[in-house]
């Protein structure tokens, strides 16, 4: 059986936080080391990940139960990272963080 199966995420969406601390532990781990290998950056991406699990939780009741999870997270987070090229203003520190980003995918291409 997958993680999460359709219950948790029912209860989730029905305010069970018990059942959102469970996912949250089983997800943690992974979506920070997926948004550290994106940043360079161990803090900004728990930073980053406990903001999507907060919005989740804020969102809980649009989760669609029928989709997989673990993707709508690793897009949420992905979108949340991208999203933080806002906060920088100046090109220099835009064009950095760019960077990261880049070096990150064409290190995957290998």
């Amino acid at each position: 059986m997958n993680f999460p199966n359709q219950q948790i995420l029912y209860q989730i969406k029905q305010g069970d936080e018990a059942a959102f601390t469970q996912l949250c532990s089983y997800f943690y781990f992974p979506a920070v080391k997926f948004c550290a290998v994106l940043l360079k950056d161990e803090k900004e991406a728990e930073t980053i990940t406990e903001s999507v699990f907060a919005k989740i939780w804020d969102e809980r009741v649009d989760i669609e139960t029928e989709d997989n999870f673990q993707t709508y997270l690793f897009m949420n987070l992905k979108s949340e990272i991208f999203g933080q090229m806002n906060r920088y203003k100046d090109p220099a520190s835009k064009e950095m963080f760019l960077n990261k980003i880049h070096s990150f995918s064409d290190s995957q291409r290998l």
